[in-house]
């Protein structure tokens, strides 16, 4: 792959690290400043769904006309995001500015996905792979830290003025050798656009549904989920429900483990400022603690892969998990020291790290030629869907235990306890399902 194409595509995710990590951060404060704690959920769901949307289209696209146009769009979304952020008087303008931003982000991550999938080689997409996990690291070390000092010293607009600067360093790397990529035109067919409007638009709906007190309008939901069913079919692989390809069950497991891990990431900081009374800026060291492991595990998992099957890893993953939750679990319950939230997340950024890397290898190797937007826009659609969905579920339990007059403390045991249970499921997914051997992307 062209050097100058591999940076540009580490900065691109590294960009995208940092207005989300920064986001988690400093939202109680924007939250309040704008007056939307009501909306606390959405607004954290609103950069993903978007995300979600313009990957399910941006995949299909890939591979019928190359990268070059795609990103050109991603960059002007993200800019108008940006500027709109910044000038945002009501939470309402804020959260229109994340849905721009988090279009830019989709198409981002599906780009570099695709392009790698599509350049390296066998043997070394999982290097790439940790590469661009490794695009994490340098943000979510300093976006956790600065957008503390930022928000308490000066606005948290900041955060968003700092990105444009990169943004355009991005763009001045990116263009040329993405412009090299392009295909033979072919015709346009937005048909993929208007099926990722329906899963996006099925997904707004059941956020904001659950968002309200308990009511009949909830039963809403079963008709809102049946019409999502199609539209999602066709961007995940085919049968994907019934788990049995090693092309579906990667994807599949990646979007549920994205909605454990982000189902709980997206309320912890909530929980530490608001409950626990930790400073902002510790607040942020505990997240930069996870990116740090999850990173570490990446690139360990890139060495391990050479000796161990997915499945191995995978469970290896799973009982890291299940002992970051274990030590969540002590420290909501004031058993053990606050101070055990650091190795809880850098747990659980770990267990992360050695998941993500195993699957998105694992969905590349089962992925056919020329097929390589649509696996990456598979995988980005199911992660956004369900860290979408996790974060307004997320929103819905809080909303609900406020309603009833609960604390934040309630608001982390109710989903700490469904996260647990999802994870459970999952283990027992890889354990029944998941290819015991490495040899079956040869065959496929």
């Amino acid at each position: 792959m062209n050097r100058l194409l591999q940076i540009g595509l580490i900065l691109a995710v590294s960009l995208h690290a940092f207005d989300e990590m920064a986001l988690v951060i400093a939202l109680p404060v924007i939250s309040s400043e704008l007056g939307g704690g009501v909306l606390y959920g959405l607004t954290l769901s609103s950069y993903v769904l978007a995300a979600m949307v313009s990957t399910a289209w941006s995949g299909d696209w890939i591979d019928r006309h190359g990268p070059y146009g795609v990103f050109q769009i991603a960059v002007t979304c993200f800019f108008a995001g940006l500027i709109l952020a910044i000038i945002a008087d009501t939470m309402m303008m804020f959260i229109i500015a994340r849905v721009l931003q988090g279009i830019g982000g989709g198409i981002v991550f599906t780009l570099a996905y695709a392009v790698t999938n599509r350049l390296c080689p066998i043997d070394l997409k999982s290097r790439m792979v940790a590469w661009l996990d490794s695009a994490w690291l340098l943000p979510s070390l300093l976006a956790p830290a600065l957008g503390g000092l930022l928000v308490e010293h000066w606005s948290w607009r900041g955060l968003f003025w700092l990105q444009l600067p990169l943004l355009l360093v991005i763009a001045l790397f990116l263009l040329k050798p993405l412009k090299m990529l392009r295909l033979a035109p072919t015709s346009r067919d937005y048909s993929g656009l208007w099926t990722a409007l329906r899963i996006g638009i099925c997904c707004v709906l059941v956020v904001a549904l659950t968002s309200t007190p308990l009511n009949l309008s909830w039963f809403f939901l079963v008709p809102i989920i049946l019409f999502m069913w199609r539209p999602l079919s066709l961007v995940l692989p085919l049968e994907w429900w019934k788990l049995r390809t090693p092309l579906a069950l990667s994807i599949i497991l990646l979007g549920g483990l994205f909605f454990v891990f982000y189902g709980v990431e997206s309320y912890t900081p909530l929980y530490l400022i608001e409950n626990r009374r930790m400073g902002i800026t510790a607040t942020g060291l505990v997240f930069t603690c996870a990116a740090f492991t999850w990173v570490l595990a990446s690139f360990l998992q890139s060495t391990l892969d050479k000796y161990f099957s997915h499945r191995q890893s995978l469970i290896s993953g799973a009982l890291v998990f299940l002992i970051a939750f274990l030590l969540m679990a002590l420290i909501v319950f004031h058993l053990i020291s606050l101070e055990f939230i650091y190795l809880a997340w850098a747990l659980m950024g770990f267990a992360m790290g050695l998941t993500y890397n195993t699957l998105a290898t694992s969905a590349m190797l089962a992925t056919e030629a020329g097929n390589e937007g649509a696996t990456a826009g598979a995988s980005g659609v199911m992660g956004s869907l369900c860290i979408g969905l996790a974060v307004g579920l997320g929103g819905a339990i809080k909303n609900q235990v406020e309603y009833r007059g609960g604390d934040l403390g309630q608001v982390m045991d109710l989903i700490g306890i469904f996260m647990l249970s999802v994870l459970g499921f999952l283990i027992w997914i890889i354990w029944q399902r998941f290819p015991r051997e490495k040899i079956w992307y040869h065959n496929e």
